[in-house]
């Protein structure tokens, strides 16, 4: 991971604490924060995966899809139709902005995953990247999200993302500083144990290169840790089978100190 990179995504806005202040003066900047991510290798490996089932997925759907980074690459990699949804409407506008740019044909929405409606759309494959489901800390939400995006999966269909792990959350991970390019952050971490959530104040300064002048403002992130079990349990009373959970974007099974939880489930055909 490169030296200064942010290892919070913050790549969606579907549910969040009452504290929480996210997704506002940090979308203008968010890819460039997200730059190092290795979106490609995620989604490469996820199709892998959907390979290995027999499964050759068309159509595809990204949930709390930010500024539009993974949706426009399922559109670069061939995905027909693309849809993209997120909460935060200014992630959203930017999204828009840059696929019109750049005369992509994919569809964004303004929705809450957990109250996710598509007129009656379905998608072969619906990802949801960079731990944006931590982000909804109503675990009845998480499980009302998980029932909407199973409607939403094609028979045959895969369901695939990833979560920041309770070691991630409980360990202090995210409390962090770092440059990257006109851009400096520094963020701490404040974790909840009793109601497993972690609260990152985050602190950004923002350089104008053609003026030399310093914007600084401030976030507050809050994520909530859940264990494989429960989403296990909460993918299948929604209707998913075949249940995969992996050790970051490895072949793996998860251990007690991985970071990252990947999930495959799919809609039975």
């Amino acid at each position: 991971m490169p030296e200064g990179m942010p290892v919070l995504g913050i790549e969606g806005g579907d549910g969040g604490a009452a504290v929480a202040r996210q997704y506002g003066d940090v979308a203008p900047i968010y890819d460039t924060l997200m730059s190092g991510v290795p979106h490609r290798a995620w989604l490469e490996r996820i199709e892998r995966a959907a390979r290995e089932r027999g499964r050759v997925p068309r159509s595809a759907l990204d949930v709390a899809c930010g500024t539009g980074i993974v949706t426009e690459l399922l559109a670069a990699r061939g995905y027909s139709p693309v849809w993209g949804v997120d909460l935060s409407a200014r992630m959203v506008t930017i999204a828009r902005t840059k696929a019109l740019a750049r005369n992509l044909p994919i569809t964004y929405r303004e929705q809450d995953a957990a109250a996710l409606d598509l007129e009656g759309h379905a998608f072969d494959l619906v990802v949801s990247l960079f731990d944006s489901l931590n982000y909804v800390t109503d675990p009845a939400a998480l499980r009302s999200a998980f029932r909407r995006v199973f409607l939403h999966t094609a028979p045959g269909g895969l369901f695939a993302f990833d979560l920041n792990s309770l070691y991630a959350l409980a360990n202090d991970l995210f409390s962090q500083s770092g440059t990257d390019g006109p851009i400096r952050h520094v963020w701490h971490a404040h974790w909840d144990r009793e109601n497993r959530l972690c609260r990152v104040e985050m602190s950004f300064w923002v350089r104008d290169e053609a003026t030399g002048e310093t914007r600084h403002f401030t976030e507050t992130h809050v994520q909530r840790a859940y264990t494989v079990p429960e989403i296990t349990e909460w993918l299948t009373t929604s209707g998913f089978t075949r249940i995969e959970v992996f050790s970051g974007y490895g072949n793996r099974p998860p251990g007690p100190r991985s970071d990252r939880l990947l999930f495959v489930a799919e809609r039975a055909a």
